[in-house]
């Protein structure tokens, strides 16, 4: 798990608007030119703005300027895809219990500075109380 990546992207989903921030919304395919596109996503659509230039480089695709961004987020984060840690920072399934950038920010740090939460699957699953709050 790359700390100091988990952290840039905790203190930049707190700059996004809520209007502008959903746990289950992905960017439609597209022009991904701009790496930030001012649309409603998740907390990994909007933080691929933290590292544009990698983006640009190395996770578009060539053929229709889409972003792989699970490819890229485990890059970022160190973490894989199917791993506890990825899904209780950045799984859609947040949307119906907290779907906050204030929330996804939490998540993250309570991560980075005591660990993935026994009973994470439940506080996902909105069974049990949220550590974090």
């Amino acid at each position: 798990m790359n700390k100091d990546n988990l952290r840039k992207m905790a203190e930049y989903i707190r700059t996004i608007p809520e209007n502008l921030f959903d746990m289950q919304i992905f960017r439609a395919p597209g022009n991904y030119k701009e790496v930030e596109c001012n649309s409603v996503g998740c907390v990994i659509g909007h933080c691929t703005h933290l590292d544009a230039d990698n983006v640009l480089r190395n996770y578009t695709r060539f053929h229709d300027d889409s972003i792989r961004f699970h490819k890229w987020a485990e890059d970022f984060t160190e973490m894989g895809m199917y791993s506890a840690s990825f899904q209780w920072c950045f799984d859609s399934e947040w949307a119906d219990v907290d779907n906050t950038p204030e929330g996804a920010a939490r998540r993250i740090e309570w991560l980075i500075d005591k660990g993935l939460p026994k009973n994470w699957q439940s506080q996902m699953e909105g069974k049990a109380s949220l550590c974090y709050y």
